[in-house]
């Protein structure tokens, strides 16, 4: 196949709808898993809406990320990381860990600063066609963690702990789970929380 030159031209009226106003935030759960473990092979995704997402067999698992309060999520955003050659974003997902000690140290806090994830969060702004709801952080490079501290003063975590991960360097400005509608893309979304099986 011959070498090509990727053609970026604008797609799209910009302009807000007076219908459907773009709003802020972030819901209070989303899901998290470990980025080795999607099944690569089997994910369907189209342009920057994957339909289909599952996990290796052999216990694989997603678990959920719960923050309370009015602005959960804090701090996450896309950002313009320009290049020689083609510009890129910078993802930041930002969550807090209101909970300590050595279980959650061993089983939450170690891995994060060790490990590679992608984060599934649910906007406020669905969308007209709701494909905006369900965002996908981490899906091209990773989210690796950036900074950890544990503050046992802070009372923004109450003494726990505040976790910054970031996807460096990912292609796409945004990508989106969506799977026929928002019931049945939160269906299987919640499937990811258990196990897969042994084979």
């Amino acid at each position: 196949m011959p070498a090509e030159l990727c053609d970026f031209k604008l797609a799209q009226d910009i302009g807000g709808s007076c219908a459907n106003p773009q709003v802020p935030g972030m819901k209070n759960t989303g899901y998290i898993m470990n980025f080795d473990d999607i099944d690569w092979d089997a994910l369907t995704k189209t342009d920057n809406v994957v339909s289909a997402l599952t996990l290796l067999t052999g216990g694989k698992k997603a678990y959920k990320v719960v923050v309370p309060g009015s602005t959960p999520f804090t701090g996450t955003q896309t950002a313009l990381a320009t290049s020689t050659y083609r510009n890129k974003f910078n993802k930041t997902v930002s969550l807090v860990v209101l909970n300590s000690g050595p279980d959650v140290a061993k089983n939450i806090i170690d891995p994060l600063a060790n490990g590679r994830y992608v984060v599934i969060l649910e906007n406020k702004f669905q969308g007209t066609d709701k494909k905006n709801t369900f965002e996908i952080f981490g899906l091209e490079t990773g989210l690796t963690a950036t900074e950890i501290t544990n503050e046992k003063y802070s009372e923004e975590t109450d003494g726990g702990w505040a976790v910054t991960l970031q996807e460096a360097n990912a292609p796409s400005s945004g990508i989106f789970y969506y799977n026929t509608s928002i019931a049945a893309s939160r269906t299987a979304l919640e499937s990811l929380l258990t196990a897969t099986a042994n084979q």
